[in-house]
Formats: structure tokens, sequence, C-alpha cells
């Protein structure tokens, strides 16, 4: 009788050596890639110090749970230090509401509370000692390392919730079979010139023998990798390269602060292009064989295979500079371009701005100081289908047969998200006509709705006419996507001892966390687009206009498609069915092989 284990994460550390060796364990063990679902992390580790180090490249940053004797002084477990606690801002006392945002006048203190969680590291021995034994074993004589994560908590996933128009299940990709191997010259990278294969070494490794050989028994590079569009690939949710792609994100997030736009694009590019790769990587010359990711690349993940990081990242954590730029980034209507200027100010702290530049922000960044420790909490799953159902019933009380797709992040399977993102639609079109501003009044008349940031009806102000496009036609501000649409700040208006709390004192605040949610009411002709352009990654969202615009001469965004020559629509969505039917529609015309949501996780 088979054994049934624990969610295990496999650390790479020495097994990188034999790549053969690893990807028969992954296979084997049925190892999960995110190793905040796993029970037991296994890896071959002896010592403590190089346990912390390997959880360390994987973004858990821990600190030994040491057990002491019940007499002791403390007794039970050791406590973790806090080190997130911080000195609350001036910001908590602003007042907001629909018309003005005004300056605080205090500023009392408040902590965030410290991890729990903790993880174990086990020798890899003890899965093959239970395989041996034919029972689970107990994991005290086989335990090197138990931490508590000082940084974060370890966050759980929950089930999806399908709203009206039904969500299909999760499809676990496709990935080739690692016993599968190639000759080292048999793959091309895209877009290569001819007779330059793709699987020459990065120039700045030096090839040995022994290492030319460990080349030829590489895994091949799946055939979907062998495009520059993310959109024409599966990117899973979690992918065997966590730890690297982590790095490679914070070099990002670095270029983009830094309005370095051709570095943006290429670090992008490599980490949709790592996240598709289904293999563990073992060297830098496998890396070097994926599309977007040369010489540069292959030097990084070599850093962080010798040394737990990347020294490049490590630098950006630590730039003062950068994490002031950080801080003004994550304010809710402020992008690269307001957070230098913040910068280049003089300002270094959200006090700095409600002091010195209040009046000169927008209405928009001052909510988003107001609330920016509420809006930077993450949404559980379980909250986004609460809101989620909250206006699909409310639509749905206006005018019955409204259908919803819940988009964003949660339609991607995410554990948490960072706002709610919701596309609603009807098949009989008048519904959905001015249907925005009835929507808003009676989801305000609940009070559910603290602040509109944005609410736009373009479209219905054309009559839900598809509008044409030239190339050459100036754009406005926002963009072509002119779909009606709400940008809100959300508050649930109820909490279970609100009637008690009310007749004790009824200036009670609610202690509901706001958030941000953005309504979006397309016409039935092209909701297929719109749903496709609100659920996947950045870098998918991209590729796919890209790919309609370089090799189909077409502009897609999520009011439609148009010819990129006449600017006139194209109607790809005609039929029976729901949203996901038309969905799918908009992928099968576009010449694309149909990818689930939780395929274009490509950031």
């Amino acid at each position: 009788m088979a054994l049934t284990f624990p969610p295990i994460y496999l650390l790479k550390f020495h097994l990188e050596r034999d790549s053969e060796e690893l990807h028969r364990l992954e296979e084997a063990i049925h190892v999960v890639w995110d190793i905040r679902e796993a029970k037991l992390v296994l890896g071959i580790v002896k010592s403590k110090s190089r346990a912390t180090l390997e959880l360390r490249k994987l973004g858990l940053d821990t600190e030994e749970v040491v057990k002491v004797q019940k007499h002791g002084a403390e007794g039970g477990q050791a406590k973790a230090r806090d080190p997130h606690s911080n000195k609350r801002r001036k910001i908590d006392s602003i007042t907001v509401d629909e018309k003005e945002v005004k300056r605080p006048v205090s500023s009392p203190g408040s902590t965030i509370q410290p991890s729990g969680e903790t993880i174990k590291v086990l020798s890899l021995a003890w899965y093959t000692d239970s395989i041996n034994a034919g029972k689970l074993l107990p994991v005290d004589d086989y335990l090197v390392y138990e931490g508590r994560v000082k940084s974060a908590s370890l966050p759980t996933r929950s089930n999806p919730t399908v709203l009206s128009a039904k969500v299909e299940p999760r499809r676990q990709v496709k990935i080739p079979s690692p016993t599968q191997r190639h000759s080292r010259h048999g793959s091309r990278k895209f877009g290569q010139q001819s007779g330059h294969s793709s699987s020459q070494p990065a120039k700045l490794i030096h090839e040995t023998t022994s290492e030319d050989e460990a080349h030829s028994k590489l895994p091949p590079v799946p055939e979907y990798l062998h495009t520059q569009y993310s959109c024409q690939r599966p990117t899973p949710l979690h992918c065997p390269n966590e730890g690297f792609i982590s790095e490679l994100r914070v070099i990002k997030q670095a270029r983009t602060l830094r309005g370095d736009q051709i570095g943006i694009r290429a670090y992008s590019a490599a980490v949709a292009a790592v996240a598709s790769y289904p293999y563990s990587l073992t060297s830098a010359y496998e890396i070097n064989r994926l599309p977007g990711c040369g010489d540069k690349m292959a030097k990084l993940w070599q850093d962080w295979k010798d040394f737990g990081h990347v020294k490049e990242a490590d630098e950006i954590r630590s730039d003062p500079d950068m994490q002031v730029l950080n801080l003004f980034w994550n304010i809710h209507g402020v992008g690269e371009v307001s957070a230098r200027e913040f910068f280049n100010n003089g300002w270094r702290s959200l006090d700095d701005i409600v002091e010195h530049g209040w009046d000169n922000i927008s209405r928009d960044q001052q909510i988003g100081v107001k609330y920016y420790d509420e809006f930077l909490q993450r949404i559980p799953r379980e909250e986004v289908e609460s809101i989620s159902n909250v206006v699909l019933d409310r639509a749905n009380q206006i005018r019955d047969g409204f259908q919803m797709v819940v988009c964003g992040g949660y339609r991607r399977g995410k554990p948490d998200s960072g706002d709610v993102d919701v596309v609603l639609s009807h098949p009989d079109e008048n519904a959905t006509h001015r249907f925005l501003v009835d929507l808003l009044d009676l989801l305000e008349n609940d009070e559910y709705i603290t602040h509109k940031l944005n609410v736009s009806t373009k479209n219905s102000d054309r009559g839900q006419n598809t509008l044409n496009w030239k190339g050459s036609m100036p754009r406005g501000k926002g963009g072509f996507d002119t779909l009606d649409h709400a940008f809100l700040v959300w508050q649930d208006p109820n909490w279970p001892s609100k009637a008690e709390d009310l007749t004790c004192d009824p200036d009670t605040k609610n202690p509901n966390v706001h958030r941000r949610v953005d309504i979006i009411i397309s016409p039935w002709k092209t909701a297929g687009c719109a749903v496709v352009g609100w659920s996947g990654g950045t870098m998918f969202e991209r590729d796919l206009r890209r790919y309609c615009k370089e090799k189909l001469g077409l502009k897609f965004d999520s009011s439609g498609l148009r010819r990129q020559g006449d600017g006139e629509w194209v109607d790809l969505e005609e039929g029976d069915g729901d949203l996901l039917d038309k969905e799918k529609r908009v992928f099968g015309g576009l010449g694309l092989e149909w990818r689930e949501p939780t395929e274009r996780c490509t950031d």
C-alpha cells in the first residue's frame, strides 16, 4: 500500500549537481513548488546554518525555535522579537469624505504583530527510510532545523468560488517528463539566426568535459518556450524556481522606480520565461537557453546558486533611497513618476507628504495616504468572494440576469489579493447602458462605498457603440480602454457587535478594513475581451497586445479588437454561451491555445 506523505518542499542544495536525480525525486515525492504549502521541507542538509541559508534563498527569514524546560523562567518556547515594530505616522487622524481630505492633528502608536508560524527542515533520509520501512517514521530523529518565520506569516489557500459565470477548476499544466533527454544541439532559442544554436553556453561560463556531459542530460526546453510571447505559454502560479524569481522581481522593481524602460522589459521577460520553465534550474547554462535569459540572467542565477542570494538584489533592498521610493510607490494613486517627484521634493516619509505637500497632491493620493496601511493589507479569497457576491446580488436586484467574473489575482489562483476586480455583463445590451450609475447608487445607499476614486461612463455616453481606432489617432488621458467602470474604496458596513456597539456609543467607528474594489461594466458583444483583459498577469497582457499587433495586425484592449489598418471593430465573440464561452472564443479567434487563468501568472 502506497504511503501518503504530507505536502513536501524539496531543497535543491547538492541535488543541483545531478539534474536527473533531482527531477526523479521531484517526480517521486510529488513535491509542492510553493514552500508555503509544505508541511515539511526535505534536503541534503546537515547543519542548522545551511538550513537557514536555504530557507533564506526562498524568501523565508527565520530564527531557531529553542525549546526550554517548563520550569524555566520563561517557560515554553522562546518568543520571537517583533522585527516590524514601528512608530505610527501622523496620517491616523486624517479625515476623508467625498469632498475633502483634511490634515491630521495627532499621531497615536501601533505595532504589527509577528508571525507565529514554524517550519521544519528534515534530512532527505526521512523520506527514503520511511519508504523502506513502509510507514511514516517520526520526524524527531531526522530534524535538522526548526525555525519561526520572522518576516511574514505563511498564508493559506482557500477554494475558489464560482460567481454566475462558471469558472472552471484549475488545470494542471502538462509538464514534459524529466526522463525525456535530448542532444545539447537539439533545440534552438526562438528568434536566433539559423546556424546559431540556443544551446551554446553563455560566454561567462567556462566549460569542462564533465559539465558538457551534464548539459547533454538536461531536459529539453518545452516547445512553448520557443516563443517570445508569454500569452502563448502556460505560466502557473507556482514553479520550481520561485526563490530565484523573487530576486529578479526585486531588480525589476528597482528598474521600474528608476524609470528604466529597457530594464523593465528585460526583467519582465526573464521572470515570465523562468516562471514558465517546468524544471528546477541546475546551471547557468540551463537558464541561458530560455527566451529573454542571456548572459546577464545566467550570471545572476550563478550568484544565487553560489551564495543563496543575488548581490544586486541585496544592494537594492538595503538602499535607503530605494526603500523610500518603494514607500511612495505603494501609495494608491502614486506611480513611479510621482514617487520620484516626491523623493526629489525632499520628502522621505508619509508624514513629510502630509506636512509639506498635502495641498499639492491629488485627492486619490490623499486617500491613498490616509488608508496606506489598510490598502496594503491583503484580501483573503473568502473576503474577495464576499465582496463580489454583494456586487452581483445588487446588480441582479436592479436587473435580473447579470453575469460576473471575478478577475485579477483571485482568478489566477492567488491566496490573497491587493484589490477586487469584477467584470459584469448582461446578454441584453440595453441592460448595461447607464447601469453603472444605478448600481453605485444602490451600493452607496447600503453603505458599502466610502469613496469613489474614479467613475467613467464613456462607453454609455457613446451609446455602447464600438469605437473605431486609427493608429495615428492621438491618445486621450487614461488610454483607449473606455468601458464603464468605477474604482472604489469599499468598507463592509456590518460587523458582529454593530447593534450593541452603536447602542453604547452612536459614534462608534466601523472596525472593518477599507478595501479597493474595481467594477467594470462591459456590453455583451465585447465582454469576452473584457474578461481576458482583466484576468492575466501584466506581462501576459502586454504580450497579448504585442502578439495581436505584430502577428495579426490587430489592436486589443478590454473594450474589443480593432484592425490596425482601418480601425474597424473585429467581432470574435458571436454565438451562444456565457462569459467564459466568450472568453474562449477570443483565444480561438486569435489563434491562441486556451490557457486557464491559473496559467497566466507571468509576474
